[in-house]
């Protein structure tokens, strides 16, 4: 079954003894070798492995010696056994290691001074380790025969000159994303990343989430416009209400790039295409930064071609909220405190919010606080509210993974609240979710659902209805949980008695 965000390999708790370069280590079963070794702090070069993706084999730099086993293995492929003995830094093992890494040098165009990934590349770093010196590093690298640079794409710049092949970016695209846009064509010296057909990126079914870039261990896939920061600090994404954590990098106070936090139980380390390109509206050069003051006898629709300074002038924070001090104060004088209304923004903190109703109710004395955000969300917390006493969902977002079915009515999730429309998508593609989706639209998660019912706009609620009229008149509801957690079920049956599925 997946989890919040990629499938998760079943392991259990039985305990595993084996020795890896004569130290004994205790694992889990299921527990890969690569695994084990990580947990017991013995390092293992690998390219292709990535803790949130399937086990793949496909660099070969993690092979390791096993007793009583013919050849060498990939560590991040094998399972754990008990009393097993690995040997992970032989002659034998190193000088294949040194082999491997040449030749995929040997393919990758290297600019490293130039690179975004400089010092912070896994390629710099394994080819240090198995012990290829900087002379043997520049002659290997072929400059000819580069391919074009994809520049085309609003939030990233893919080289395929500097790909390796390690496939992390195709399976993330399909194992985490869920999307599959992307996968390993053509064979031999011609190899590549590509779409379907081979066609642009941006002409694919790409939705620009990144995940891909994310999880590229070299200069292939770098942020366009992106530049190192100086320290990160972490929050949670502004956009949605699903609060993915994100760490965002700033330098000269200004964010200059955006990860996912790994350890979020909400995300794990994923994000949609608002959460790791939007968030560069906080330094937008259209971002208003100043105080301003309309002019005295200027309407404020005589700004012309969006100059604002034609109508306002700019003013400094002590005058600003001077007048503005003065003038609510005088229409709450005037016409009393519930003539004024307070409008909150979803791009601030819920502590924040919490401060402007309380200035609001306090300094102010109006109950009149809303939300950008209330309008769509008004009537299912109200319901939400009457039926379980409290207006956010009653469920986890992990519940999304574990469920054997999924009614999905009234929500285009995958773009409302798009890692949870991932989580729904992964469920069904790779897990053995069943999906309904109850939408007039043929929205992305109808391509996937087992049953689509098309209703008529408007009628979400009737359609609703009738579902419960057919599963009380056949007798399939549960009558345990109705009779043990529930109010109200006769007048329920009463009302929904009209609402068959032909009316």
């Amino acid at each position: 079954m997946p989890d919040a965000v990629h499938i998760v390999h079943q392991k259990n708790s039985e305990s595993i003894t084996l020795t890896i370069d004569g130290k004994i280590v205790q694992s889990r079963q299921g527990d890969t070798v690569l695994e084990a070794a990580q947990e017991a702090g013995i390092y293992i070069p690998t390219l292709c492995y990535d803790p949130a993706l399937k086990p793949y084999g496909a660099c070969r730099l993690c092979l390791v010696e096993i007793e009583g086993v013919r050849g060498l293995t990939t560590a991040c492929t094998t399972p754990v056994t008990a009393g097993m003995v690995v040997h992970t830094d032989t002659p034998k093992v190193n000088k294949t290691r040194q082999i491997t890494m040449e030749l995929i040098i040997a393919n990758h165009h290297g600019d490293c001074l130039a690179c975004l990934k400089n010092q912070d590349c896994a390629l710099q770093k394994i080819a240090k380790y198995v012990g290829i010196d900087l002379d043997r590093y520049e002659q290997l690298r072929k400059p000819t025969n580069l391919l074009p640079i994809y520049t085309k794409h609003p939030g990233f710049d893919h080289d395929p000159n500097k790909c390796i092949l390690c496939g992390r970016c195709v399976r993330a695209c399909a194992e985490i994303a869920g999307v599959g846009a992307i996968d390993l064509a053509f064979r031999g010296y011609v190899a590549k990343v590509s779409t379907f057909g081979d066609k642009p990126l941006l002409e694919s079914i790409c939705e620009s989430c990144g995940e891909c870039l994310s999880h590229c261990p070299t200069g292939a896939l770098v942020p366009k416009y992106a530049t190192q920061p100086t320290r990160e600090v972490k929050t949670i994404c502004p956009y949605c209400g699903v609060g993915c954590s994100i760490f965002l990098g700033v330098r000269s106070n200004e964010i200059v790039s955006v990860r996912g936090d790994a350890e979020s139980p909400v995300n794990r380390g994923g994000l949609c295409v608002k959460g790791r390109f939007g968030q560069d509206f906080a330094s937008h050069p259209d971002r208003l930064t100043k105080p301003l003051i309309r002019k005295q006898g200027k309407d404020r629709a005589a700004v012309i071609d969006g100059n604002l300074l034609d109508v306002f002038r700019e003013a400094s924070w002590d005058e600003a909220l001077d007048l503005v001090s003065e003038k609510l104060f005088q229409i709450k004088d005037e016409s009393g405190p519930e003539s004024i209304g307070v409008l909150s923004s979803a791009k601030i903190s819920n502590e924040e919010n919490y401060v402007v109703q309380k200035f609001a109710r306090s300094v102010l004395g109006t109950n009149n606080v809303d939300h950008c955000a209330r309008l769509c969300h008004a009537s299912t917390v109200v319901a939400a509210l009457a039926a379980f006493g409290d207006g956010a969902m009653s469920n986890s977002i992990a519940d999304f993974a574990q469920s054997d079915l999924l009614f999905v009515i009234g929500s285009n999730t995958t773009e409302c609240h798009p890692i949870i429309g991932r989580i729904i998508r992964q469920g069904v593609r790779c897990g053995d979710t069943k999906l309904i989706v109850a939408d007039p639209r043929p929205i992305e998660l109808s391509k996937l659902a087992n049953v689509h019912l098309r209703h008529a706009p408007g009628t979400d609620v009737a359609l609703l209805n009738s579902l419960m009229h057919v599963i009380i008149e056949e007798g399939l509801e549960d009558r345990k949980f109705i009779d043990k957690r529930t109010e109200g079920f006769e007048e329920l049956r009463k009302t929904i008695k009209k609402y068959t599925p032909e009316t």
